[in-house]
């Protein structure tokens, strides 16, 4: 299903957003927040969350905040670094 998929096309998307419901931590923190962080697929990193996670502390605290992606590389997989090439000889 993903070879097909992949033969077909896909865009890259990258996108920059905030979550002010539950302020991200279903991405990087304990969440759902009302399960043991110890429970299988509840600790999903490392953020502790808090006030200080919140996107109203952010956008008022770091109002000129930007990203940049840069550094893009594109073909078959294992082709675009010399290490991948090596990595996959030793896999053979």
């Amino acid at each position: 299903a993903m070879g097909e998929a992949l033969d077909r096309g896909m865009v890259l998307v990258l996108s920059l957003w905030d979550d002010t419901q539950v302020n991200m931590l279903w991405l990087d923190s304990a969440y759902p927040t009302d399960q043991p962080p110890r429970k299988p697929g509840v600790l999903r990193g490392p953020c502790p969350g808090g006030a200080d996670s919140e996107p109203s502390f952010l956008r008022e605290n770091f109002p000129d905040a930007k990203v940049e992606y840069s550094r893009f590389k594109v073909g078959e997989i294992g082709s675009t670094y010399a290490g991948a090439r090596r990595a996959a000889e030793n896999l053979v």
